[in-house]
């Protein structure tokens, strides 16, 4: 999915100026979060714009998404994906660090966060920037979210699986709640590299989950094809 451009059954994305491309972290994350009572949404660090226009897709016309992203190239490839969308008059694509963003409350917040680790060599300084946990590290993604969430809202999360019990950890020392958590292992009888991740400031029991995304012949497997069915314009291997 490193192409210039991507095309799903009802909208389309370029991104040719974005430093970190369409990948299946994020539309798994998209196809899998709950929406249901959600009338404000923030996407945190929106990238191409592709987990806004996910989740506008999959709500009504009511919904208002907010999608804040610091790279200005990033900014205008969102816009103009947006803009080329059925959804332009819900999602607002925003240009500032979340970190001093400020804003009513919000019912639901997402994001595919950075998550490469201190050392790592990136190819360019915009992707670097985009995935280097060094600028927005979990402890002040946590942190922002706790300040635009509505007592009852949820923050969706996709990680690494290492990156995620730690991010669970450091949650709990926090104040919040892990309300599901869902394993993901690329093909059957792998070992899950990705994990799925709902939160909340409310109190709850942990809802455990996996998901595979392809079977051990590449097929699709119908667990995803069941998540991701209406994304997709063909979900054959």
């Amino acid at each position: 999915m490193g192409g210039h451009s991507f095309t799903f059954k009802q909208f389309h994305i370029e991104q040719d100026r974005c430093a970190m491309k369409v990948g299946t972290d994020s539309i798994v994350l998209g196809s899998w979060v709950p929406v249901m009572g959600a009338k404000r949404i923030l996407d945190i660090g929106t990238g191409t714009g592709i987990l806004a226009l996910m989740l506008a897709q999959r709500t009504s016309q009511l919904v208002q998404i907010d999608a804040v992203e610091l790279d200005a190239d990033a900014v205008k490839q969102a816009e103009e994906n947006i803009n080329g969308s059925p959804w332009r008059e819900r999602i607002r694509i925003i240009r500032h660090d979340i970190r001093t963003f400020q804003a009513p409350y919000y019912d639901l917040i997402i994001s595919n966060p950075p998550y490469f680790v201190h050392g790592q060599t990136l190819p360019d300084a915009a992707r670097q920037r985009a995935r280097h946990t060094g600028e927005l590290d979990q402890t002040a993604l946590l942190h922002s979210a706790e300040r635009l969430l509505a007592p009852l809202g949820k923050l969706a999360l996709v990680l690494p699986v290492e990156q995620g019990e730690q991010l669970i950890t450091l949650a709990g020392e926090l104040g919040w709640y892990l309300q599901r958590r869902c394993l993901v292992e690329t093909k059957r009888g792998k070992t899950p590299n990705l994990v799925l991740l709902l939160l909340s400031r409310k109190a709850t029991e942990t809802m455990e989950e996996q998901l595979c995304l392809r079977e051990t012949d590449n097929r699709y497997s119908s667990e995803f094809i069941a998540l991701a069915d209406e994304f997709y314009l063909r979900m054959s291997a």
